[in-house]
């Protein structure tokens, strides 16, 4: 019970970080693959970083 109750909440860590993958998924479903390989969506990571060194 304490496990599956612990796995729960990992999931739920970073609430930002899932609502932005969600989105980022939603998007490459709608894409072609060539559309995906030519210009690929950053990572949560690097979305996070550039937002942080934007003015």
């Amino acid at each position: 019970m304490m496990m599956l109750l612990g796995l729960a909440l990992a999931a739920c860590a970073d609430p930002a970080r899932n609502l932005y993958e969600g989105i980022k998924a939603s998007n490459d479903a709608k894409r072609t693959p060539s559309e995906r390989a030519i210009s690929p969506a950053p990572s949560y990571d690097q979305y996070k970083k550039d937002q942080q060194s934007a003015p």
